[in-house]
């Protein structure tokens, strides 16, 4: 990541081009928020925040004051207005933690995105937490998706790993009700922790969930060992085309692709799912 693109990061807000594997997610991004109370035991960004930001605590949860940064955001915006490209919210917190419960800053944020008309795309643990701004995403009609975290089945795994996170039933319900109410749906596929789980996650989601982003486990390298990643991707891929689904393999999830296994080139194209301005 260039000296710049670092500062933007930590220094907060501004929509930015996303580095490395946070590419995949979206051509664009914006941070508003600092941590997370999720807890996460897989989570990357106390890792990457810690390498230029000295005492970074993850589970600290805060916002610059109101003011300066909704003054910020909205400059940002204005820069990008009509922007043909996404923006992804958001790689340093979950847009629907505690922490938004009491502040409703994602809503105003999204106010911002809105009115500039600027396409987004959002992922959350926070399950129904995330239905607080349903009507607002409504508004954004077809330049808006709205995604969870899909990582379990069984809510004691859950609540192992993810201690602060809504539980995978939540999440689930949550997905559903968005579906209904005609809100684009997504699903991040990532960490996979246990294989089996995230296949069953695709079976019993298909019905209300349109696209999926599929990758592994990173950087808990015993864990990682345990699976079989080839099976794995060649499992997930014949759900997704056997109910039709609109997919993307994540790259390192490719790596172990058996040469028997045919993708299209749209299904390894990092921007495939990511919206394009209707406004």
């Amino acid at each position: 990541m260039e000296k710049r693109q670092k500062q933007k990061l930590y220094n907060m807000p501004g929509i930015y081009v996303p580095q490395g594997a946070a590419r995949e997610y979206s051509p664009l991004a914006l941070n508003y928020i600092k941590g997370c109370d999720h807890g996460c035991v897989y989570c990357y960004v106390p890792r990457i925040m810690k390498r230029f930001g000295k005492g970074y605590v993850h589970s600290n949860v805060y916002a610059k004051e109101e003011k300066e940064l909704m003054k910020e955001i909205e400059s940002s915006c204005r820069r990008h207005r009509k922007s043909p490209q996404q923006v992804f919210l958001s790689f340093l917190t979950d847009p629907y933690s505690s922490f938004n419960d009491e502040t409703k800053l994602t809503a105003r944020v999204l106010n911002i995105l809105l009115t500039h008309q600027i396409p987004v795309s959002i992922l959350s643990k926070g399950g129904l937490r995330m239905l607080q701004d349903i009507e607002l995403f409504k508004q954004f009609g077809e330049n808006i998706q709205v995604g969870g975290s899909l990582t379990f089945t069984n809510t004691k795994d859950s609540q192992k790993w993810e201690p602060g996170a809504s539980v995978p039933q939540e999440r689930f319900e949550a997905l559903h009700i968005l579906h209904n109410a005609g809100v684009k749906t997504w699903a991040s596929m990532e960490p996979v922790i246990d294989p089996q789980q995230s296949l069953e996650i695709m079976e019993i989601t298909h019905d209300y969930v349109d696209a999926y982003k599929i990758g592994k486990l990173n950087h808990l390298k015993k864990q990682e060992d345990k699976v079989d990643w080839g099976k794995f991707l060649t499992d997930a891929v014949c759900i997704m085309r056997g109910y039709g689904k609109n997919f993307y393999i994540k790259k390192d999830l490719l790596k172990y692709k058996s040469a028997g296994l045919h993708l299209e080139q749209h299904e390894t194209n990092m921007d495939h799912l990511a919206l394009i301005n209707k406004f």
